[in-house]
């Protein structure tokens, strides 16, 4: 028995083999190629989620419509209400719930690239035809021409991940609103998932374009990358569409537990977000004189985009072989060799973690040096 034909001829989404959950000692480990948080949630979540063993509901179906949480996201979000607000299984399943509420086979779907390639793939896997507008070779945006690509080639829906993932850039927020008013043929789908790193966003404008979804996640900032937990901010109508399809029941009710608990120790998240900061500079200073360091082939080259997010994207010959090395240290890290050549990606840590990691660059600096 053969899958169907979209299956048959699609390129997948690359994952990360989790060899992290097969160590037997995971103390020590640090854990930078997926962008999760490197600290635990907050101290509000462990303390609600035990008390919700305790004393929660665990025979019962999660909570379908619950009104607290949404008031809750809705007011973090600056919305006028809960109606433009609602929560999904992780900003991956809403991307899922949006192109099958949203689009038809022979619709196209652009993604501004490189990006975050799950998108793309689960598109695909449903006949959907994706056209990529590429980014320049300073991974900028162009948005005279990306305009004139939309209606050249007739988009129905836009895929836009601000700030970029991977390339940690983050863009003209005037300009991408200026591209939503002016093209309202057009879906946006704007991934803020790092917005809390960069604290820019198009939110102020969905209660006025039809035609702008905005996806977040809890996985990133608020440190819930397990619990898999999502939302969408749009016109109320499109929220309407969306749950004509959503099945209510796939939100464990421990994920909402400790999404509204993140949410209620909004300093926690924020003292992390400025930690993870801090750490960004104090490391991309690092990596300008380690890059200037060896420029002059006293050691292994290599160069860096500045990043408004919690990753760096990193250029450097031989890529699985510093992956490699920094894993054999425990430290994991993300090649992205697969969609950029030469590219990997770290995950920003605190600045203790961060050091960690520099010093065992300049290790591997010294081992490589020939």
């Amino acid at each position: 028995m053969l899958p169907n034909k979209n299956i048959q001829q699609l390129s997948p989404y690359i994952s990360i083999p989790h060899k992290i959950w097969n160590l037997s000692n995971k103390k020590n480990i640090l854990k930078l190629d997926w962008n999760e948080a490197s600290i635990p949630p907050s101290p509000y979540v462990i303390k609600a989620i035990n008390n919700f063993l305790s004393n929660g509901h665990l025979n019962w179906y999660p909570n379908t419509k619950n009104l607290v949480l949404l008031d809750e996201l809705a007011n973090y979000c600056n919305q006028k209400d809960s109606s433009y607000i609602e929560i999904f299984p992780s900003s991956d399943a809403a991307h899922e719930c949006i192109l099958d509420v949203f689009l038809e086979k022979n619709d196209k779907v652009c993604i501004v690239a490189p990006t975050y390639d799950n998108f793309r793939a689960r598109a695909n896997d449903v006949g959907i035809q994706t056209v990529i507008y590429p980014l320049d070779e300073n991974f900028d945006l162009d948005f005279n021409k990306l305009e004139y690509f939309i209606k050249d080639k007739n988009i129905k829906l836009l895929y836009l991940c601000n700030p970029n993932n991977p390339t940690g850039k983050a863009y003209n927020i005037e300009k991408i609103k200026d591209l939503i008013i002016n093209n309202d043929n057009t879906i946006f789908l704007i991934d803020e998932a790092y917005y809390e790193f960069c604290n820019k966003s198009v939110e102020d404008i969905v209660w006025q374009c039809k035609n702008l979804i905005i996806t977040r996640t809890f996985s990133k900032a608020f440190a819930l990358a397990s619990f898999r937990i999502g939302y969408v901010i749009s016109h109320y109508e499109n929220i309407k569409a969306l749950n004509k399809l959503r099945n209510p029941k796939n939100i464990s009710m421990l994920s909402q537990v400790a999404a509204f608990a993140a949410l209620k120790d909004l300093a926690y998240t924020k003292s992390y977000v400025n930690e993870v900061t801090l750490a960004r500079e104090e490391f991309l200073s690092f990596l300008k004189h380690f890059s200037i360091a060896n420029s002059g082939g006293g050691g292994y080259e290599m160069d860096y985009y500045p990043s408004m997010a919690n990753f760096i994207l990193i250029k450097i010959k031989n890529v699985s072989l510093f992956c490699n090395f920094l894993q054999e240290r425990d430290i994991f890290i993300r090649s992205y060799s697969h969609i950029i050549k030469d590219h990997c990606r770290i995950s920003i840590g605190t600045r203790e973690q961060m050091k960690i990691v520099a010093k065992n660059m300049q290790e591997f600096n010294k081992v490589n040096n020939h």
